[in-house]
């Protein structure tokens, strides 16, 4: 099973967005009143954007703002900016904890992914015979250090094969509570969760970007071949070759990682 940016959430829980706005109020001297200078940054352009509702798009139910999807509903949903944090995400009383384990992966060890990075502070530039494709110049080959993080409920049978589900972005603490709630309850089966971290920077030129942004299935490779294994591996799990028993989950770049059109490629 496949779970996309609109639905990831729906079975197994929902992120409270939140904004944050600081006002820093300094105080003025009599003697002497001095401005502070200000750092100088280039402008970055807008990307291009499309409609959720064009042609293209998972068909999806939009919910009104401040309304999460329902827990027993299977589907697509839109949620608005604004929705109630899910109980399941906090560890209740009385539940069993899984375990947590922890490694690193060096990209001089990848096959699908060596690394490249974009130089701070540039971005992109239109294509002028592709609005929709941006150019970057900037780019260059970087090695990097992604950290791997591996949930195995207590509830696990050493050597039986497990569903799972893999997430972008980690390490995502809040989605291991959150298994260790629903397993509990048996909404959800007996589980592996493995929570990958990017590898660093955003957007076009990124190796994040590289890895989130492109709709192919290099990632999933990624993950089949160069994660799933060390997995198995390390902490002596079997995982399930059932596409019924895999999940995915990611939000922003991440949700494009776990989209449809990059799992029909898969």
């Amino acid at each position: 099973m496949n779970i996309t940016e609109v639905d990831n959430r729906s079975k197994l829980l929902c992120l409270l967005s939140s904004a944050f706005s600081i006002n820093l109020i300094g105080g003025v001297c009599l003697a002497v009143v001095q401005t502070p200078s200000r750092a100088t940054h280039p402008v970055r352009p807008t990307p291009p954007t499309r409609d959720p509702h064009t042609p293209g798009y998972v068909t999806a139910k939009e919910l009104p703002d401040g309304t999460n999807p329902p827990v027993n509903a299977d589907g697509n949903f839109i949620i608005g900016p604004t929705y109630d944090p899910v109980r399941d995400m906090s560890l209740r009383e009385g539940v069993l904890e899984g375990a947590v384990f922890d490694f690193t992966m060096d990209s001089i060890e990848s096959k699908m992914y060596p690394g490249i990075a974009r130089e701070p502070d540039t971005f992109g530039t239109p294509d002028p015979t592709d609005l929709a494709k941006l150019m970057v110049t900037t780019s260059h080959p970087a090695p990097y250090t992604r950290k791997v993080t591996v949930y195995i409920p207590r509830q696990y049978i050493p050597g039986s094969v497990a569903p799972f589900i893999v997430g972008a972005d980690g390490p995502d603490r809040e989605l291991f509570a959150t298994l260790d709630n629903l397993i509990a309850e048996h909404r959800v089966p007996v589980m592996i969760a493995i929570s990958i971290i990017n590898g660093g920077g955003d957007a076009q030129g990124s190796e994040r970007g590289l890895e989130y942004d492109t709709m192919s299935g290099r990632y999933a490779e990624f993950v089949e071949t160069e994660v799933l294994p060390q997995v198995e591996a390390r902490y002596h799990v079997k995982l399930t070759k059932d596409p019924e028993g895999r999940a995915t989950m990611g939000g922003s770049s991440g949700g494009s990682c776990v989209s449809p059109r990059a799992a029909s490629d898969r």
